[in-house]
């Protein structure tokens, strides 16, 4: 499906529901702010399904964009979450807010393609993770969040690591932001980075973001960036990304929202039984040349 403007008709723009390609309302996604959306050419969309290092990538935009900054006070008011209602404010008020920041602009945004506003405008950062990785992340970030943080969200905690993989596996949405951004992934104006790539390599990773973003970084700045970008800053820093509730309380335990941030941390907690209901939906719904790049077993096929 492809987006036919900010408004089906006239639709949004008059309070009435925009078209539903935008999805439906949730504390965590607002339609009528992805439907008014207006973005720019240096507009920097973080897009990732949960997990997947939207946090990390957040983090290291903002670093690179600033030189080095470690004085914010919350990540998401640095760089906000595009699509997140705002309890306070109006969706209209949250887009003003949004609009009277200067360039270059950074998002995150759990969106799928076809929900993503400004798709052909603005660049977009997209990291991709193991999906078992990002579904036994998602296990501990329910249970680190705060009681009311979940009531305000409409989340619970999981009851046992089945339970969860089954609403994970449900809910699905890892598997609808990969295989909808895969068939795009080779556009000018976007970047796709794996996440193991980014644990391996982290300065050539923010170096080739830099150039994708036609940024200049002095390498001393590049050294501040990646500073603050690392694990150990951000973990010993944990509060600043822990996101806040509408009342400002923190939304995660203290020190719950950085964790470990590995690769193949799915290991020490799935059964083979979990893994492969996992690996099966994969290669059910995603073509050999994706689950190649990802490194996923039976795909069959070398790493484009």
């Amino acid at each position: 499906m492809s987006p036919r403007g900010p408004l089906e008709g006239r639709g949004a723009g008059n309070g009435r529901r925009p078209a539903a390609h935008w999805g439906e309302p949730h504390p965590l996604h607002d339609p009528w702010i992805l439907a008014n959306f207006q973005a720019r050419p240096t507009d920097v969309l973080i897009t990732t399904a949960p997990k997947a290092g939207t946090t990390w990538m957040q983090q290291i935009l903002h670093q690179l964009r600033t030189g080095g900054d470690p004085a914010f006070e919350d990540i998401d008011q640095v760089v906000p979450w595009l699509e997140r209602q705002r309890p306070a404010r109006t969706w209209r008020e949250v887009l003003a807010d949004l609009e009277r920041r200067p360039d270059p602009r950074l998002f995150k945004t759990h969106c799928t393609w076809e929900q993503t506003p400004g798709r052909d405008i603005a660049r977009i950062v997209l990291t991709v993770r193991d999906p078992r990785d990002c579904c036994v992340s998602f296990y501990h970030h329910l249970w680190d969040m705060s009681d009311s943080a979940l009531a305000q969200h409409g989340l619970e905690r999981p009851q046992t690591l089945d339970a969860h993989l089954d609403a994970w596996l449900a809910f699905g949405a890892w598997f609808r932001n990969v295989a909808s951004w895969w068939p795009h992934r080779h556009r000018s104006n976007l970047l796709m980075l794996r996440y193991a790539d980014l644990k391996a390599d982290l300065r050539g990773a923010m170096l080739q973001i830099a150039g994708f973003l036609g940024w200049s970084v002095p390498p001393e700045a590049l050294e501040r960036a990646l500073h603050y970008a690392s694990f150990t800053w951000m973990k010993a820093n944990s509060d600043r990304f822990v996101g806040r509730n509408a009342d400002g309380s923190p939304m995660f335990r203290p020190g719950g929202f950085i964790r470990k941030g590995q690769t193949g941390d799915h290991k020490a907690l799935l059964s083979p039984e979990q893994e492969a209901r996992i690996l099966r939906r994969c290669r059910d719904e995603l073509p050999p040349d994706c689950l190649a790049y990802l490194d996923l077993p039976g795909s069959g096929e070398p790493r484009t």
